[in-house]
């Protein structure tokens, strides 16, 4: 695991959170949380060999 990966799992988790319940500044930027930690997980788990 790389400090991209981790950070991007961070911030969807708060997004997921942010979306259920109200936190003022997680639930007023939900979405853009989430895809923030999508492409943060994509970018940095992007580049692995299996």
């Amino acid at each position: 695991m790389n400090l991209g990966w981790i950070c991007g799992f961070f911030v969807g988790i708060l997004g997921i959170i942010g979306r259920f319940t109200w936190i003022p500044w997680v639930s007023q930027y939900n979405y853009w949380l989430l895809l923030i930690g999508f492409l943060l997980v994509s970018l940095s788990g992007g580049n692995r060999r299996f």
